[in-house]
């Protein structure tokens, strides 16, 4: 425990002795225990560990979850079922008024109503789903542009985006049904025609 003035003479003298860093370091770790001063709280120079071990489980400032869930009666729910499908465009607060039942419960059960009618739709298969019927629609599509003779196989494309017909149920149906491709030189430009066979 010596006193700050010597502990800066010893210093002083080591810079000036030019020793090498590891030297240095040796002699300052050999003087280390007198270099402590008595005004120097323990709990400086060891950190002590933290007291509250953290929880992986959850972020910290992220709030739990209800253990419960409330649910409406299903009187109540059945009630505003029944309003909702009668006055499907009336607010919220007259079904509710009507039903005998909260606010809360005609939305719930709204959203219940357009929930279930999303996971109808969406479980419907599509008219153009499957690439069958696709490739049908192709071949229809086809049968109806070439049937006044044959025409531009570049018009014919543009023809087929526009209507929404899929170009490789296209090219699929052009082999099925043998379209006929040739080449013509109407006004000096060279095209690619497209005709139906016979």
């Amino acid at each position: 425990m010596l006193p700050a003035d010597v502990i800066a003479e010893i210093i002083a003298n080591l810079a000036a002795l030019n020793l090498q860093p590891s030297t240095a370091a040796t002699v300052l770790g050999a003087l280390a225990p007198l270099l402590r001063t008595a005004e120097t709280p323990p709990a400086v120079l060891e950190p002590q560990p933290s007291r509250r071990p953290r929880s992986s489980k959850r972020a910290r400032g992220a709030r739990r979850k209800r253990k419960y869930k409330r649910h409406a009666p299903s009187e109540a729910r059945d009630r505003a079922l029944a309003e909702l499908k009668a006055n499907p465009d009336a607010s919220t607060t007259d079904l509710a008024k009507v039903a005998k039942c909260s606010r809360s419960t005609v939305v719930k059960t709204r959203n219940e109503i357009e929930k279930e009618a999303r996971k109808s739709r969406e479980t419907t298969p599509s008219i153009l789903s499957k690439p069958a019927e696709r490739r049908q629609r192709a071949q229809q599509f086809l049968h109806e542009q070439l049937a006044r003779g044959p025409k531009p196989a570049s018009d014919v494309e543009e023809a087929a985006v526009k209507a929404h017909v899929d170009p490789q149920a296209l090219e699929q149906a052009r082999g099925d049904l043998g379209i006929v491709t040739s080449r013509s030189n109407a006004s000096g430009v060279q095209a690619v025609q497209w005709s139906l066979p016979g």
